[in-house]
């Protein structure tokens, strides 16, 4: 057994290490070569806070206990097992972006395990998502500067940073502006909280996603309308501007999205019909349905059969994922991840509509989980080095058997 002194240093480094993974979770984008093996940055921290966390389990004879608590990380271990079916009931075509599924889920069930292992009270969980917010806050700022400095700045001036698109960031970005906005509404005192959200939301608004803003706004009014405790959001008149206003919202996406699309198809909503269309085709084929096409699979597929589909070359070959969150579980994972993940929504949806008696965490991560299913529907990136860890531990937290105060 290792020595007091010792063990008090290894918990510290431990969850040094864990925080400054999920603070730099996006840094994925630095990629590097180690031999021949293609890297990031964020595997590096996330490889070297599992070594710590081993040392840390090691000395406290805890290996054993940390592997059976696997079976209460249900979400983790049903994503191991899916992959696994996958792997064994699919015929993969590219190998590339094989790899690189099963590389993004391995080191988010990690990096969630380590997490939920190291962080077991939900004091110490949100101090952790605080850290993460911040970790967004200050990537939002450094994408900001990036573009402003001329770097990577795109046609139409959305603001992206040095990732692969303005959805990527938003997607990002999103779910810590709900974060910290409930976390103001529920206690005003702490006026930090709006000033991150307030941050977070004119990044989002730069971005120009209409998936996100809309998005969002939805899920604050469901909150407001639902959850909060502020007086003046419990007579008519401020519920009834709440819903003006949200149609309002609604409206400008439709002007700013399917207006044009009905006079043009090359849109990002034409482009989505495209994907959609060539989606439904793919399910024709009965194995698809059952088993799925595979991890990483859909971009490949699509690549070849678009053509065929819609008779002419689709606006864009290079789709990884196929833009509705329904289609990315059955294409990844067959009717069994169709079905994980509607039970998941279903219960997300429980969690909100029965809240009484849950803890507040559970119930703030499942706002903004409510945010990810949303915006799901138009847009689904789950599969990335950075979005898969978040899907993978909030579903952890916010659907946790245990958790009542």
């Amino acid at each position: 057994m290792t020595k007091p002194n010792t063990t008090g240093l290894i918990e510290k480094l431990n969850s040094f290490f864990i925080l400054l993974s999920v603070f730099f979770l996006p840094t994925y984008i630095f990629r590097f070569n180690i031999s021949a093996y293609p890297s990031n940055l964020q595997e590096v921290l996330i490889f070297v806070s599992s070594l710590i966390f081993l040392v840390k389990i090691i000395g406290e004879r805890k290996v054993y206990s940390t592997i059976k608590n696997l079976r209460k990380h249900w979400i983790i271990s049903t994503f191991i097992i899916l992959s696994t079916i996958s792997i064994l009931t699919t015929d993969i075509i590219q190998q590339t972006y094989f790899l690189r599924h099963l590389k993004f889920i391995f080191f988010a069930s990690v990096l969630a395990l380590i997490f939920l292992e190291s962080f077991t009270e939900e004091h110490t969980q949100k101090k952790a998502i605080n850290i993460m917010g911040l970790g967004a806050v200050a990537t939002g700022v450094f994408s900001l500067i990036y573009n402003i400095l001329g770097y990577g700045v795109t046609q139409d001036l959305r603001l992206s940073g040095p990732f692969e698109s303005a959805v990527i960031l938003s997607y990002y970005l999103t779910p810590f502006f709900i974060y910290f906005s409930i976390e103001f509404f529920e206690n005003i005192k702490k006026k930090h909280n709006l000033l991150l959200a307030i941050i977070l939301g004119l990044l989002i608004i730069l971005t120009r996603s209409m998936g996100s803003i809309v998005g969002a706004f939805l899920v604050i009014v469901i909150y407001l309308l639902k959850k909060s405790s502020l007086s003046i959001l419990k007579n008519k008149i401020s519920k009834t501007a709440l819903i003006i206003a949200t149609i309002l919202i609604l409206f400008s996406a439709i002007y700013v999205k399917i207006v044009p699309a009905l006079t043009s198809k090359n849109t990002s909503l034409g482009e989505r019909e495209q994907i959609w269309k060539t989606s439904a085709y793919l399910l024709k084929e009965p194995t698809t349905v059952i088993w799925g096409l595979g991890l990483g699979q859909f971009e490949e597929y699509y690549r070849t059969e678009s053509v065929k589909v819609l008779g002419q070359a689709p606006l864009d070959f290079n789709n990884p994922h196929p833009h509705n969150i329904f289609f990315l579980f059955i294409f990844e994972y067959g009717l069994l991840g169709l079905f994980f993940i509607i039970a998941c929504m279903y219960r997300t949806i429980k969690l909100i509509n029965n809240s009484f008696d849950i803890s507040e965490l559970k119930i703030v991560v499942a706002f903004m989980l409510l945010y990810f299913f949303l915006h799901g529907m138009i847009d689904s990136p789950f599969f990335k080095n950075d979005m898969t860890f978040l899907m993978i531990l909030f579903l952890e937290i916010a659907l946790k058997r245990k958790g009542k105060k």
